[in-house]
């Protein structure tokens, strides 16, 4: 059980670490909040990956070998 607190103009209510693994939710993460009937209900909102945490995922095995595509035509040519 939580207790609500008072913030400035807002209340504040903290969430049990074991609750919130469950749920999924972080520190930082972005939650919908809507009243209705006399309850306050919480929802994660689906978050989009920054591209640190896309880059972490390519491993050997999903990272494939260029694709011909054509000869270049502008300046997409690059050289590593």
């Amino acid at each position: 059980m939580g207790v609500a607190t008072a913030q400035s103009l807002s209340l504040a209510v903290r969430i049990p670490k074991p609750l919130a693994e469950e749920a999924g939710l972080a520190e930082g993460d972005r939650v919908l909040m809507e009243a209705a009937h006399g309850q306050i209900e919480l929802r994660r909102v689906d978050r989009v990956p920054t591209l640190r945490e896309l880059v972490a995922q390519i491993t050997q095995e999903n990272c494939y070998d260029e694709t011909a595509t054509g000869r270049e035509r502008g300046k997409e040519a690059l050289e590593w």
